[in-house]
């Protein structure tokens, strides 16, 4: 059993990733369950993306890694790791070089097209709005529907964020071995 556990919720644009894992992060505070959090769009926010000669994820772990090398020095051994993460399986490869030996626990959001519309209607300004709906479509049709096993699905439709972080919690701090 690993002494590292992370925590990835994943899905497509507007499904509420970064909303829930606040929200998540909230009440683990509450709970004193000691934890890091990063939005892996921080990770590699830089034009030009790829930047030249490095690979499409390259940058994102070795941000990953510097970063959670710092947080582990401090003594966390929990990440709550945040992004789209399509090719889910792919993306795992990079975070585990990252942060190598975790346990990971893999929470895929989802919403329906009207419902992701709605929240990128409301969340972008300006120009943005249809740009990003057009790729959080295209998301859509990548995403793998056969994520690795374990993998835990929740649709957002219609749901609360608090409703969302609560099955979170009880999804990762519920596994065996993971309270401690």
């Amino acid at each position: 059993m690993s002494a590292t556990h992370i925590l990835l919720i994943c899905g497509a644009a507007g499904v509420g990733k970064s909303s829930t894992a606040y929200e998540v992060a909230h009440r683990l505070r509450a709970l004193d369950v000691a934890h890091a959090m990063i939005d892996s769009d921080e990770l590699d926010r830089v034009h030009p993306w790829p930047p030249p000669g490095l690979p499409a994820s390259e940058l994102s772990r070795r941000n990953l890694a510097a970063i959670w090398s710092t947080f582990a020095a401090l003594g966390h051994t929990r990440l709550l790791l945040t992004g789209v993460f399509v090719a889910l399986a792919e993306e795992a490869a990079w975070i585990a070089e990252a942060v190598p030996g975790a346990d990971v626990t893999v929470v895929r959001l989802t919403a329906d097209l009207p419902t992701l519309a709605s929240r990128i209607h409301r969340r972008e300004i300006g120009s943005g709005a249809q740009a990003q709906l057009a790729r959080t479509i295209r998301q859509l049709e990548m995403i793998d529907q056969c994520d690795p096993s374990g993998t835990t699905v929740i649709d957002t439709t219609g749901q609360t964020i608090a409703t969302t972080a609560a099955q979170i919690i009880d999804v990762w701090l519920n596994q065996p071995g993971a309270r401690g």
